[in-house]
Formats: C-alpha cells, structure tokens, sequence
C-alpha cells in the first residue's frame, strides 16, 4: 500500500487526489450539520401548491391614469401638498397633486384626506380610481362596514380635451352600480356644462343613477354621480374631479351640498 501511494506521488496524482477527498469530507461535514441544525426557514415556507395563490400581482398603488406622457417639462409631484387643519367646524380644503384643491364641509361626518385612495371593479378588472379621497357617512349602513353615503375624489389623464376626459369617467356610472349578478341600473347622463374654475375652462357631468341593484337593505336605489374636468397645474394635463352620492337616504347630500363642493374648486395656492 505504502508503494502504490509513492507511486501516485512519483507521478503527481496524489496531491489533487488527496484535495478531492478533503473537498468531499468537507462536503460530507456541512450537509451533515444543516440535517442536524435544520433549515432556519423551513418553518416559514410554504408548500408550492400552498403558496401559490398568495404570488398574485400586487394592485395597483395608485389611481390616477395616463394615456399619454407628459409634455417635456409640465410639473409633476408624486404626492399632494401636505392638508391644512381648519378649525374645528369649518370647511376643509383638500390639496390633490394636480395642483387644485377642492374643500367639504367641517362636519363630523366628513372624513376629509388627501393620502388616501379608492377604485371600483367588477369581474372585468378595474372600472375607475380615484386619490385624494374625502368620504361623508361613513359606515351609515351597519350591514356593510365600508359603506358611505358619498364620496369624493380625483385622479388626472392626459392626451385628451376636458370633455372627452369628463365624458369618459361619467361613462362608467353603469358599470360602477351594477351588481355581481349582472344586475344594471338605469342611468342618465345630464350636461355638458361648462365654467371655469380659477379662470380656466371646466366641465361637469352628472349621471342621474335609478333602479339601482341592492346587496343590503340599506343600500341605495337611486344615485348621483358627478364628474368634473379641467386642465391641472401639475401630474397630468387634465384633473377629473369626482363627487358619488347616495339620493333617498335618511342625511343624504343635498344637489346643493354637492354644487357647494364643486364649486370650491379652485388652483392650489
């Protein structure tokens, strides 16, 4: 035996034959530790068939749509201005990161922001988002704990004219209001009318929604759902401004209440 090894090493053999078995043993060592220590992450992980559903794409972090980039050098801000805190009982003014800012009344029932954000869907994907979301009566309805009584919000697009942009949103009130059954509403759309808000052109929609299908008693029957475009200060060339309201329930928005928010349109100062 003491032979064979002097004749490897006569011919060079036994120096990378002795590192081979080394590496193997070395090999040998550390799988026999990790079967005896375990996998540190083995607890954690989860079987493919288990895991599988919990790999879907994340939705979308933000509502606002764009069919179009931004003329070279137009302003834009990933978040609104920071809110203003009015005294108590007095309207708020709510900043978007289109560079307008819209006010709701100081009332308890209004929850007003400007960080959060809102969409609808149905089996088709997403209808419609909206940011700079205020809500009124939340929770009015003890069968459903996200329910409102109206809400607002705002969102930009680009590559269109205020009123194809306005038209486009106030087109989804259908889709918005009908039910996972296929149940639809009726739906009639009033406008255009034009104004201006702080000087530049502006267009509002209003989808007058009846025969509305209910998944809770307290649900609404009748609906209105109103849509404001005009060209933005910043983000996106065209702010479309978005006021839904439940019609027929005990405190209920009046149409004035919702002109008197429209109106507070004005260019973020």
């Amino acid at each position: 035996m003491v032979g064979f090894f002097k004749l490897l090493e006569k011919y060079g053999v036994l120096k990378p034959l002795r590192n081979i078995v080394l590496a193997v043993a070395a090999l040998v060592a550390v799988m026999t530790i990790v079967m005896w220590v375990g996998n540190p992450y083995a607890d954690d992980a989860q079987a493919t068939d288990e895991a599988a559903s919990s790999w879907a794409p994340a939705p979308p972090t933000g509502p606002s749509t764009t069919v179009a980039p931004l003329p070279p050098g137009f302003p834009s801000m990933e978040f609104p201005p920071p809110m203003i805190e009015a005294p108590d009982g007095q309207p708020q003014p709510v900043p978007t990161k289109f560079g307008l800012t819209y006010t709701v009344p100081g009332s308890d029932d209004w929850r007003p922001s400007n960080s959060s954000v809102m969409s609808w869907s149905d089996d088709d994907g997403t209808i419609a988002g909206y940011g700079a979301v205020s809500d009124y009566g939340y929770r009015y309805c003890p069968e459903y704990k996200s329910s409102r009584l109206a809400i607002s919000g705002a969102t930009g697009r680009n590559g269109v004219d205020v009123d194809t942009a306005a038209r486009e949103a106030v087109g989804k009130a259908e889709r918005i209001f009908s039910d996972n059954a296929g149940g639809t509403p009726k739906v009639e759309i009033r406008g255009p009318v034009d104004f201006q808000v702080s000087g530049r052109p502006a267009v509002r929609y209003t989808a007058v929604v009846t025969d509305i299908p209910r998944d809770h008693s307290c649900d609404p029957t009748r609906a209105g759902f109103d849509i404001v475009a005009t060209p933005a200060y910043a983000t996106a060339e065209v702010m479309v401004f978005m006021i839904e309201h439940h019609v027929g329930l005990p405190d209920s928005l009046s149409d004035q209440d919702v002109d008197t928010i429209i109106t507070s349109l004005h260019k973020t100062e």
